[in-house]
Order: structure tokens, then sequence, then C-alpha cells
């Protein structure tokens, strides 16, 4: 793809979405790291994406959710997981506008507590905690049949002592149970990114 190509209309991208980005966000290029990634991820293939903090990571999952819900794969779902609670719920707002004129509904799981959850059984997108997603898997057997496409944000915690197994097992069990999902894994500071990958059979 030449330098100059890196306007969304280039992109696999529905029509409506490239008119959104334009006309909402005001995103009429994209940035190096999103036109090297876009193509991999629009075409259906695992990704781990490590770059800069603000380099546009999180459109590149987002993009890719969308892409997903409503051309390849319609009717199924994607979820977002997330390190933090306070991260989540402004995953979820961000997703909410892009995902709203698709008419797709965004859910979020981030505790045990009813106001920390919304939507999870009936969301097309759920945003949630390793550990929520955790404990989805272990207390709704019939969660992952729809999944599509699973966003691991901060991926690089894997590693974390208190955290890492969590977030582990979850991405073992996603390519375990449905290996046709697609992952697409999100990192600034990942030092083996080549090694994580290779797990993810990721590019």
């Amino acid at each position: 793809m030449a330098t100059g190509d890196s306007s969304p209309s280039h992109f696999e991208l529905p029509k409506k979405m490239v008119e959104f980005l334009s006309e909402k966000w005001e995103i009429t290029s994209f940035h190096p790291p999103q036109v090297e990634s876009l193509p991999i991820v629009l075409s259906g293939k695992n990704l781990l994406l490590a770059a800069p903090t603000a380099s546009g990571k999180t459109l590149v999952a987002q993009l890719a959710i969308i892409k997903k819900l409503i051309e390849t794969e319609p009717g199924s779902r994607a979820v977002y997981i997330v390190p933090l609670k306070a991260l989540a719920s402004e995953k979820v707002s961000e997703m909410e506008e892009l995902a709203e004129p698709f008419g797709l509904k965004v859910g979020i799981g981030i505790g045990d507590r009813n106001n920390e959850n919304s939507g999870l059984d009936d969301s097309d997108i759920v945003v949630c905690t390793s550990e929520k997603f955790d404990s989805l898997l272990r207390n709704r057997p019939k969660f992952l049949e729809r999944v599509s496409i699973v966003i691991a944000d901060e991926v690089h915690l894997v590693n974390d002592a208190s955290r890492g197994p969590t977030l582990e097992v979850n991405l073992a069990r996603i390519m375990l149970e449905i290996p046709h999902a697609q992952i697409v894994a999100l990192s600034a500071t990942v030092g083996n990114a080549q090694v994580v990958a290779d797990w993810l059979q990721a590019e």
C-alpha cells in the first residue's frame, strides 16, 4: 500500500464506517501503525499490535469489531477485555459512539454488583475486565458460543504476577474452545512481542 493511501476509504471498511470516521470523528487519514495493521485485522487474522501510546491502537481494535459484526459474521458478538474498571467505562463510551450507527448494543461487565454489569446477555459487544470475563466463562457456559472476536487490551499484563495468570487462562480458553475467533492483542510496552504473537498465532 502506497504511503499516500492512508485514507479510510482505501481500506476494506463498511462505507457507512468511512463516512462516520470523517464526519463524526474527523479522521481522514490513518497513522502508520494503523495503516500497517488494518489490512491484517480486517482480513480476519489474529494480530498483536505493539505500538506507542496514542498511536491509535484502540481504533484498530474498534474497526476490527465493526467489520466482523457487520460484514464478516453478522449476528456474532465481540468481547473487549481491559485490565481496569475505570478503563472499561471509558472504552464503553467510545464503543457506543461507534456502534450506535450500526444498531449494535454495548454491554459492560466489571464486577459482582448489579450496577457493575449491564447487557451481558443481549449485547453485541461486551467490555469487561479479565477477572469478570473469567467469572462469565465459569458461570455462563454458553457465553462464548456467539463470540467471533476478542480484544485483549494491555496484553503485556500477562506477565504481571497478580493479574497475569487470569488473562493467560482467558486467552488460552478462547484459543482452545473457540479457535475460529479472531484475537486482537494491544500493548504499548510488550518487550517480547514475537514470543507473545507466536503464542497467540498472530501476526
